[in-house]
This record gives C-alpha cells, structure tokens and sequence, in this order.
C-alpha cells in the first residue's frame, strides 16, 4: 500500500504524480497504439475501466499485477511499459524550464 499523500514532503508528492502521470501516459499510449479503448482494454485484462482511467490520468499508482494484466492483454511487458514511462519522465525532466523574469 502508497505511503499516505500527507506523510510526504511536498518534493515527495510531486515526485510521485510525475511518476504516476509517467507510467499513466505510457499505457494510454500503448492502449492507443493497440487501437483499444479503455472499455476493450477492461475487458481484455479484467482491470476495471473505471481503474484504468485513473492511472491513465495518473490520480492512482498501480499494483504490479495489475500492471502485468495490462501489459499481456495489450500484447506487451512490464518492462516496456515501464522503460516507455521513464523516457517519458527523463524527456520532461530535461525540458527547459520557462523563465518568469523574461
């Protein structure tokens, strides 16, 4: 079970949404690349549609056997899901941030 929301720091907290939103965004992008909808994606994998929005919004984390059912129903692993969320939190962490004193 997550460490609760109030026992984090607030660099904490926004370490874990980063990562939330990472993982999320990769499955998203995997279940549109798989041409199924999150429905489908439900059924396919016994993960309930409701669940699946929520980590594809990145408001829940994922318990690993949820994440495995997802992976196999859409046709790859764990660890590509995994390996495309942490590009995709390196790829925004390296962004430029913006300067307010422009």
């Amino acid at each position: 079970m997550p460490v609760p929301e109030a026992s984090l720091s607030p660099q904490q907290r926004k370490v874990r949404k980063m990562r939330r939103d990472a993982v999320g965004a990769a499955i998203r992008r995997a279940r549109e690349a798989a041409e199924l909808s999150q429905d489908e994606l439900a059924a396919a994998s016994g993960v309930s549609r409701p669940v699946i929005a929520r980590i594809e919004l990145g408001n829940s984390s994922i318990q690993i056997d949820r994440l495995w059912d997802l992976a196999s129903a859409l046709k790859t692993t764990p660890s590509a899901l995994l390996a495309n969320a942490e590009q995709h939190l390196e790829s925004t962490s390296r962004a430029p941030k913006r300067n307010n004193h422009a």
